[in-house]
């Protein structure tokens, strides 16, 4: 069975300890800076015609921007929503502390 923090309005944070709710908030801002900085990258490059994928399949340019930006809206908004839920779990543990535990 696997490890985590309940918290207030049912939540859990698994494998995230209650002192390790700030950094994990932290991580997934800067992880998405990074992927909103590679997004603007790919808006200011010259497109070639083709792109090749991380496992070297070439696709036409449309193509492959649109995959990657859907992928990078995927992992942006999974880390928006697990900074919602440690948000969520920071509150519970201001306004009543005993209501958070880890287990």
């Amino acid at each position: 069975m696997g490890w985590g923090t309940y918290y207030k309005y049912d939540g859990y944070l698994s494998r995230i300890g209650k002192n390790e709710i700030e950094s994990k908030r932290e991580e997934c801002e800067s992880i998405n800076e990074m992927l909103w900085r590679e997004i603007l990258a790919y808006m200011a490059m010259t497109p070639p015609a083709y792109a090749k994928d991380d496992e070297g399949h070439e696709y036409p340019w449309a193509e492959f921007i649109a995959m990657k930006l859907r992928e990078f809206r995927e992992e942006i908004e999974e880390n928006a929503r697990l900074v919602a839920r440690l948000d969520d779990c920071e509150e519970a543990m201001r306004e009543n502390p005993d209501s958070v535990t880890e287990g």
